[in-house]
C-alpha cells in the first residue's frame, strides 16, 4: 500500500467512520438516544432567545400589558427550560457510562495488542515514542476514543441550533451572519495551524517527556534509594533533570509563541464580528426596529456566536483527537507479528529443537550474538547451557521459543520451521522460568495456574510441593487464595526473592508444556533449597526437553549434556566427562569455580 493510500485510509472521515460503526454494533440504540438529546438541546437555546421578545413586547403595552400574560410568559419560560434541560442532560449524563464502555473496548483491543505482538518491540525503545499518541487516545475520558465520542453525541444538537439560528437572524442582516461564520472559520483555521505544529512537534514532545519521566521515577523510586546515597547519585540527577525540563520548557516556549501570534489573527476577526453586529442592530433600532426585537436579535446573535463558539471547539478537538485516534487505529491495523504461521502447536509431547546455520544480530545492532551455529536438543534430552555473561545464553532461549526471528539460517522444531507455527501455539509448548522473576498482583493459585478460571487445585498443591512451597503458602491467612503483592490488595503477601522463583518454578510445572527452560532458576535460592532444585529436576522434567541455564557449573552435572557458549557462538559441547577429559575452556572454568567449594575452619564455603 503506497503513502497516499495509506493516508486516505487514515483520513478523518475513515477514521469517524469506524467510531460509529463500533458504535452502531456495540450499542446500537445510542443512535436514538442522540436523536432525542438533539431535539431537546436544540430547542432550549431558542427559549431564551424567545423570552426577551416576548416579555418586553408585552410590557411596552404600557397601561394594557396584562400581569397574567407576564406572569403566563415568565412561568412557560420556566416549566420549558427546565422540561428541556432536564432532557439534555439527563440523557447527556446517562450516556457518559456507556461511551466509557466503548473506549475501554478500545483498551481491551490495545491490551491485547501489547500482549500479543512481537517480542522484540518490547525491547525497542523507540517503539513506545512511536506509539505513545496511540496509547495516550483511550487513557481518559476527556480525549481521545471518548472524548470523540462526546463530541459526536453533542455536535448534532450545536450544529442544528446554528442552522436555526443563521437563518432566523439572516432575515434580518446576512452581514451579521457572514461576520459570524467568518470569526468561526478563523478560529478553525487558527487551531488547525497551531496543531499541526504541535502535532509535528509529538515525537521530539513525547522524547522530553519520555527522559523527564525516567528522572522523575529515579527520584521517587525507593529502589534507587540506596545507590543515591551510597554513590552521590544525587547532584549529577538533579542536573540532569535540570536539563531535561528546561529543553522541555524551551519546546513549549516555541510553541507558545506561535500560538500567541496566530492569535492576533482570531482576535481581529472577533472584532470584525463584533462590529458589524453591534452596528447594524443599532442602525436597524435607529431607523424604527423594536426594542423587544432588537433584544430579540441581540440574544439570538449573542447565542449564535456562542453556539459558534461551541461548534469550532468541537471541530477543533475533533480533528486534533482524530489524529490520535488515527494512530490508534494504524497500531490496531498494523502487522507487529502477533499471528506468526498457522502451524498448530505439536502433539507428540515433547520437542527436538535444531539451530541450523544460525546466525543472529538484535535489531539495530551490527555485532552477532552468534554466528553459524549448529545444534541439536533431542527429544527428552536435559541440555545445560553455560557461559560467561554476555555469551548469548538468554539470546538462545529467545530463538527456540520465537521471541526473536534469526538474521540468518533456520530453527525447526520436530522438522518444522519455527517461523512456520502459530505465535500462540508456538508459545504454548514451552515453560520457562526467566531470571526476572515477576509475581502478578493475583492470588497464588491464579500465579501457580496462569489464568484466572477453570484452575486445578490439586496440581497447584501439588507443584507448590515440589517446588517446596507448601509450608510457606499453608503459613499465609488464605493460603493459595492469598492475593500476591499490596497494589490491588493493602493485605496482600510479599514473597522473599527465593520463594518467587520458587513460585515462578511451580508456575512453569503447573503448565506442563512439552519443553522446560530454566534460566539461571536458582539465583535467588540459599545452598540448601538449590540443592533441593537439583536433586528433583530429574522428576520435575520427566519425559520433557529440558534446557538449564547457570553460571554455576557444578549445578549442571545432572544434565545429559552440556553446551558452552563463548565469543560468537557455541565453544565446547558434550557431557561433563567428557568436556573434563577434553581440559578446554569449560575444564579451566570447572576448576577455577571448584575453588570457592573448599573447607575451611571445618565449615564448606561456596562463593559463586
Amino acid at each position: 500500500m503506497d503513502n497516499k493510500k495509506v493516508k486516505a485510509s487514515y483520513s478523518l472521515r475513515a477514521v469517524l467512520g469506524r467510531m460509529l460503526k463500533k458504535a452502531a454494533d456495540q450499542n446500537p440504540r445510542l443512535f436514538a438516544v442522540c436523536g432525542i438529546y438533539t431535539i431537546a438541546a436544540a430547542v432550549y437555546p431558542f427559549l431564551a432567545v424567545a423570552l426577551p421578545g416576548l416579555l418586553l413586547g408585552e410590557l411596552q403595552k404600557g397601561s394594557q400589558a396584562s400581569l397574567e400574560a407576564v406572569f403566563g410568559i415568565v412561568a412557560g419560560y420556566f416549566v420549558l427550560a427546565a422540561l428541556f434541560g432536564f432532557v439534555r442532560t439527563f440523557l447527556n449524563e446517562g450516556t457518559y457510562s456507556k461511551l466509557s464502555f466503548l473506549r475501554l473496548d478500545y483498551v481491551r483491543a490495545s491490551s491485547v495488542k501489547i500482549m500479543e505482538m512481537a517480542y522484540p518491540h518490547t525491547e525497542d525503545a523507540s517503539f513506545l515514542q512511536k506509539y505513545e499518541k496511540a496509547l495516550i487516545a483511550t487513557q481518559s475520558n476527556d480525549n481521545g476514543v471518548e472524548g470523540i465520542y462526546h463530541k459526536l453525541f453533542e455536535m448534532p444538537a450545536v450544529f442544528l441550533t446554528v442552522a436555526a439560528l443563521g437563518v432566523f437572524i439572516g432575515r434580518l442582516s446576512l452581514w451579521i451572519v457572514a461576520g459570524l461564520f467568518l470569526n468561526l472559520a478563523v478560529m478553525v483555521w487558527v487551531s488547525a495551524k497551531n496543531h499541526s505544529l504541535r502535532y509535528e512537534k509529538k515525537e521530539e514532545e513525547a522524547a522530553w517527556s519520555r527522559r523527564i519521566g525516567y528522572y522523575n521515577r529515579a527520584t521517587c523510586d525507593f529502589t534507587y534509594g540506596k545507590d543515591i546515597r551510597m554513590y552521590g547519585l544525587k547532584n549529577r540527577i538533579l542536573e540532569n533533570y535540570r536539563e531535561q525540563i528546561e529543553g522541555y520548557r524551551s519546546l513549549n516556549r516555541m510553541l507558545s509563541g506561535r500560538e500567541y501570534r496566530l492569535g492576533l489573527a482570531g482576535l481581529i476577526a472577533a472584532l470584525v464580528s463584533d462590529m458589524l453586529t453591534y452596528g447594524i442592530l443599532i442602525a436597524r433600532t435607529a431607523g424604527g426596529m423594536s426594542i423587544a426585537d432588537f433584544s430579540m436579535y441581540l440574544t439570538a446573535v449573542l447565542t449564535l456566536s456562542a453556539c459558534l463558539r461551541q461548534a469550532a471547539e468541537q471541530i477543533r478537538f475533533v480533528i486534533q483527537e482524530g489524529q490520535y485516534v488515527h494512530e490508534l487505529y494504524r497500531f490496531l491495523d498494523e502487522d507487529l507479528g502477533e499471528k506468526g504461521g498457522s502451524h498448530p502447536a505439536v502433539a507428540d509431547g515433547t520437542l527436538e529443537v535444531v539451530f541450523d546455520n544460525v546466525s543472529f544480530r538484535y535489531p539495530g545492532s551490527e555485532t552477532y550474538v552468534f554466528r553459524h551455529l549448529n545444534l541439536t536438543i533431542q527429544k527428552g534430552e536435559r541440555l545445560a547451557v553455560v557461559g560467561i555473561n554476555g555469551a548469548g545464553k538468554t539470546t538462545l532461549v529467545k530463538l527456540m521459543m520465537g521471541l526473536f526471528d534469526v538474521t540468518e539460517g533456520e530453527i525447526r522444531i520436530n522438522g518444522i520451521p519455527i517461523q512456520n507455527f502459530d505465535k500462540k501455539a508456538l508459545y504454548s509448548m514451552f515453560s520457562a522460568v526467566f531470571q526476572d522473576i515477576n509475581i502478578m498482583a493475583f492470588t497464588v493459585r491464579e500465579n501457580v495456574a496462569g489464568r484466572l478460571s477453570d484452575i486445578d487445585d490439586k496440581r497447584v498443591d501439588h507443584v507448590l510441593a515440589q517446588v517446596g512451597l507448601t509450608e510457606a503458602v499453608d503459613s499465609l491467612p488464605q493460603k493459595t487464595g492469598q492475593m500476591m503483592l499490596k497494589v490491588i490488595d493493602e493485605d496482600g503477601a510479599l514473597l522473599s526473592g527465593g520463594q518467587s522463583q520458587k513460585l515462578a518454578i511451580a508456575r512453569a510445572l503447573y503448565k506442563d508444556a512439552c519443553m522446560v527452560i530454566m534460566d539461571e532458576p536458582t539465583a535467588a535460592l540459599d545452598a540448601l533449597a538449590e540443592a533441593e532444585i537439583y536433586e528433583n529436576f530429574s522428576e520435575l522434567v520427566k519425559g520433557k526437553t529440558a534446557v538449564y541455564i547457570s553460571h554455576r557449573l557444578a549445578s549442571t552435572r545432572f544434565c545429559d549434556h552440556i553446551a558452552l557458549f563463548e565469543g560468537d557462538g557455541l565453544a565446547e559441547y558434550g557431557t561433563h566427562e567428557e568436556l573434563m577429559e577434553r581440559r578446554g575452556r569449560y575444564y579451566e572454568m570447572f576448576m577455577v569455580q571448584g575453588k570457592y567449594y573448599t573447607q575451611k575452619g571445618g565449615e564448606s564455603r561456596e562463593c559463586v
